[in-house]
């Protein structure tokens, strides 16, 4: 037997797996840093960690997934939403706007849009001003 042998490994007879599932990334390349928090601001109050920890949770996941367990929050009725502190931005026009909670029903999150399998992440929002409710007057459900 020669060294060549002792390396050569073979090919199994695998079936086929059918299509490959496409989970959530993210991307901040559309991140507005006029408006909202800085990431030193959320890591001084110790929200970047949280958001890093839902990001792993909700990466795991296909669109359709996160979705309907609401871990991202699709506004499909309006456009950008009538009553926000921010600014609509010129960079990027999403046909639907989303927010993830930072943890459930909490005000802090991120807002942004889905394209295809990839959330871009658009305004970090500490005050849930993006799309101010009711929430805001609810401290008492922040987590």
């Amino acid at each position: 037997m020669s060294s060549h042998d002792r390396y050569e490994r073979r090919r199994g007879s695998k079936p086929a797996k059918g299509p490959r599932k496409r989970i959530i990334s993210f991307s901040f390349s559309k991140l507005d840093r006029t408006q909202g928090q800085s990431w030193d601001e959320w890591e001084k109050d110790g929200l970047l960690a949280d958001l890093c920890k839902m990001m792993v949770e909700i990466g795991q996941h296909e669109v359709s997934q996160v979705l309907a367990q609401q871990k991202i929050k699709q506004y499909t009725k309006v456009g950008y939403p009538p009553n926000s502190k921010f600014k609509e931005p010129n960079h990027v026009s999403p046909t639907y706007w989303a927010v993830i909670h930072l943890k459930p029903n909490s005000k802090e999150v991120v807002a942004g849009f889905l394209e295809e399998d990839v959330f871009y992440i658009v305004f970090l929002d500490k005050e849930h001003e993006f799309w101010p409710t009711d929430i805001q007057a609810r401290g008492k459900k922040r987590v």
